[in-house]
C-alpha cells in the first residue's frame, strides 16, 4: 500500500535532516550520496503513482539545497 503524501512529506523532511547531518560529518561524498539513494529509493517506492512527481519534485530540492546537482538520470546528465 501506498504512503500518504503527509506520510511521505514527513519521510523526505527525515531524509533532508539526515543528509544536512552527513554533509556535515562526513568526508566522503561517496558515503553521503549512497545513503541519500538508499533512503530516497525507499522513499520512492512507497509512493503510489499520484505522488511519485511530487516525491521526485522534492528530492531534488532536498539536493539543491545541499549544493549537490541533481542529474536528470543515472548517467551523470544535468538535470
Amino acid at each position: 500500500m501506498a504512503s500518504t503524501r503527509s506520510e511521505l512529506d514527513s519521510m523526505l523532511d527525515e531524509l533532508e535532516r539526515d543528509l544536512q547531518m552527513l554533509m556535515m560529518n562526513s568526508a566522503d561524498s561517496d558515503d553521503v550520496l549512497g545513503a541519500f539513494a538508499g533512503q530516497a529509493e525507499r522513499i520512492e517506492a512507497s509512493a503510489g503513482t499520484e505522488d511519485a512527481a511530487h516525491v521526485r519534485e522534492r528530492l531534488k530540492a532536498i539536493l539543491g539545497t545541499q549544493g549537490i546537482v541533481a542529474t536528470a538520470d543515472d548517467t551523470g546528465a544535468p538535470a
